[in-house]
């Protein structure tokens, strides 16, 4: 579907996608987890005292050695090298360690939780823009023009995710100075509500990657809707790595009669995850979505309309 050879989120984006910003985006959503601190081998004192310990290794013990097989050079000469090279040594490993010293003492400015919001806001347009032709791909009443998600606000709801799309890139979370907690992998459900029902995309994201992966798509019209609730549940499941887990969660579920849409949702809040990291996670999207799709499928009506008569096959299930 993108035209990019990396497919990513943001590559939706057409013209604001540039390759150069995707990479700086991917490296801030990890330094937001895992801070700007550079690594050992990317500090400068590393640098310096690797210089110090090559002029000692090398100009004090390797070379004076070769000069002597053969060579037409005096002992003086060669013993003056090794004094030179001994003090270059002596000189970068003091620079080094003074240079270490103010390293371990620095502030290192930390990728803000705006930073971050901002890239998310970003691939998220990128990720809505992707839904729009997962969903019409799949969706036989889409694609027959019986009904049509373009110019639809979509509802886009997420939560932490320990399964990620990609095993090499586990799920890393933070609480933000705001105190809102923030994660590394989503599992996203973005829904479409058009007049005649719902459609919905569900995917994994991961953010150091952007990519999304392992789709699914479900179709229910307001007829079918036996309910939309956003309460506290527990659930057992199996993670990545094998570990049966028991889920303390707060989800956002639709219940239909509508084949494989019997139950779809997501799970907004991690209870395990608070007790944690501290924190709480942004429910207000939650909030916002049950009061308008409550309303649309007539939940809320003191009579609600009549299900009999409704086309089965208007909807596929």
């Amino acid at each position: 579907m993108a035209k990019y050879k990396i497919v990513s989120v943001a590559s939706y984006n057409e013209k604001e996608f540039e390759q150069f910003q995707e990479n700086i985006t991917r490296v801030r959503y990890m330094k937001y987890f895992n801070g700007t601190e550079p690594a050992f081998k990317e500090r400068e004192s590393t640098g310096i005292l690797t210089g110090a310990l090559l002029s000692l290794v090398v100009g004090v013990i390797i070379v004076p050695y070769l000069l002597r097989l053969g060579s037409h050079f005096s002992d003086r000469t060669i013993f003056g090298f090794m004094l030179l090279m001994a003090a270059s040594a002596v000189f970068l490993g003091i620079w080094g360690f003074l240079k270490r010293r103010e390293e371990k003492g620095r502030v290192y400015r930390p990728v803000p939780d705006e930073e971050f919001d901002r890239y998310l806001e970003f691939d998220f347009q990128g990720l809505i823009k992707r839904a729009r032709l997962v969903v019409a791909e799949a969706t036989t009443v889409i694609k027959n023009g019986e009904d049509s998600i373009e110019g639809v606000d979509p509802i886009l709801l997420w939560s932490a995710e320990s399964y990620s799309s990609n095993v090499n890139l586990p799920l890393l979370l933070k609480c933000g100075d705001d105190g809102f907690i923030r994660a590394s992998n989503l599992y996203v459900m973005i829904l479409f509500p058009t007049e005649k029902g719902m459609y919905i995309n569900i995917t994994y994201l991961n953010l150091c990657s952007g990519q999304a992966k392992f789709d699914r798509v479900y179709a229910c019209a307001y007829e079918d809707v036996k309910d939309i609730t956003y309460e506290d549940r527990e659930y057992g499941q199996v993670s990545q790595q094998g570990k049966a887990e028991i889920k303390r969660v707060k989800s956002f579920l639709i219940t239909s009669d509508a084949g494989d849409t019997k139950e779809v949702g997501v799970d907004v809040v991690d209870y395990d995850i608070m007790d944690q990291y501290g924190g709480r996670f942004n429910e207000q999207p939650a909030l916002d979505a049950l009061a308008f799709l409550r309303e649309k499928a007539g939940l809320d009506q003191a009579d609600p309309p009549a299900k009999a008569g409704a086309d089965p096959a208007a909807m596929p299930g």
